[in-house]
């Protein structure tokens, strides 16, 4: 198998990929009618990516009418890449194979991210997971992604950190650091950009190409995708959390779930209940109604608003919370939002996502493929 770390793929190399992902499997003659090549085109670069090791072939099909026909899928050991997710309660880093599939992972709780502790543990990680990785995986790492809240520094008080103990944030440069000590090219793209790129290449069950993704975590956040692509602008893109909702004051004020935990907390309860399977109990339930209705309500405003500007095909709401108590957020987005003006806008779709709180790290995974081998490719940095 020819090495393809580092090497540059012509475009319909990349085409091809593209097609084989989203279909699961295409025969060369499939190929030729999906791309608007010619057979010998295709011929040529299907048999270049099986000798390359990204493509390999399935089962030949025959019995039909015409030529036997052969399928072709991605081989997931031809490429590698290493994720990592720096929020601002936990670490998370996964290997994830060509056919993004998480191969490994490891995780790491704090009280609030220090960046000394922070870059010890994404050493200590990456070391760990590059050990459980297969010779043939660690052989072929394509890169590393890097997803990680915006203006860390600035948000001190809401992690519940020291006075100070967050400042060293405002000038260092984490992306350049990770790729000196691993010589490896470094994708970074802010936490909740990756999480609506997890969604629109592994989770996405109806297939949107345009959307405008809202995480609700620690902080709220979002993400959008057109014609099927991550859209980052000038790398700020999709900032709902700085959005107004509805009021002077900005969605990462009124629908953060650090809110929600700092309620709780005030009534004695453990914020970790939050987090677990079990359904809450009447008192803390209590406290998730009334901190959901607030926060429903600011977020149907945005959703008014990102309707209004993109028209998107979806807006997808997704959250570290889990899936019954997500739900139930998305229920109530939906019922303030069809309360709202909504006057000269076409019918909004509001659904819930489907990674929940492992949509960061996935989507961190996922970058260096899109670096390296999407069509149109994100970039190396940010």
């Amino acid at each position: 198998m020819t090495e393809v770390t580092g090497t540059a793929l012509p475009c319909n190399d990349r085409l091809f990929l593209h097609l084989v992902r989203s279909a699961g499997a295409l025969s060369k003659a499939e190929l030729t009618r999906a791309s608007g090549l010619s057979a010998q085109s295709a011929t040529v670069i299907v048999n270049r990516l099986v000798r390359h090791g990204l493509l390999q072939p399935g089962k030949t099909v025959r019995g039909r009418v015409g030529q036997p026909s052969t399928p072709y899928k991605l081989n997931p050991d031809s490429a590698t890449a290493l994720g990592i997710k720096v929020g601002r309660r936990s670490l998370e880093v996964v290997g994830m194979g060509f056919d993004y599939r998480i191969l490994e992972r490891v995780t790491h709780r704090y009280a609030f991210p220090n960046l000394t502790e922070v870059r010890g543990m994404i050493e200590d990680a990456i070391t760990t997971v590059q050990n459980r990785l297969r010779a043939p995986q660690r052989a072929h790492l394509t890169g590393i992604g890097l997803a990680l809240p915006d203006q860390l520094a600035d948000w001190e008080d809401a992690a519940d950190a020291p006075k100070g103990a967050m400042a060293d944030w405002r000038d260092a440069d984490l992306r350049a650091e990770i790729a000196e000590r691993f010589a490896l090219p470094v994708t970074s793209l802010n936490d909740v950009a990756a999480a609506c790129l997890a969604e629109l290449e592994t989770g996405n069950p109806e297939g949107y190409d345009s959307i405008v993704y809202i995480y609700v975590g620690t902080f709220i956040g979002g993400g959008i995708a057109m014609g099927g692509r991550l859209f980052t602008g000038g790398g700020r893109a999709g900032a709902i959390g700085s959005m107004l909702g509805g009021g002077a004051q900005q969605l990462i004020g009124t629908a953060s779930l650090h809110q929600l935990e700092a309620h709780l907390t005030a009534a004695g309860l453990a914020r970790e209940m939050l987090y677990g399977a079990t359904p809450l109990d009447t008192a803390a339930q209590a406290i998730f109604a009334s901190w959901t209705e607030q926060a429903a309500q600011t977020i149907a405003v945005a959703c008014v608003n990102a309707q209004a500007l993109l028209h998107p095909q979806a807006i997808v709401i997704d959250s570290s919370l889990p899936a019954h108590l997500r739900d139930q957020l998305v229920t109530a987005v939906q019922a303030a939002a069809s309360r709202l003006d909504t006057r000269g806008l076409a019918q909004m779709t509001i659904t819930p996502g489907t990674a929940g709180i492992t949509a960061r790290a996935t989507g961190s995974g996922i970058a260096p493929f899109m670096a390296r081998f999407a069509v149109d490719p994100l970039a190396s940095g940010r």
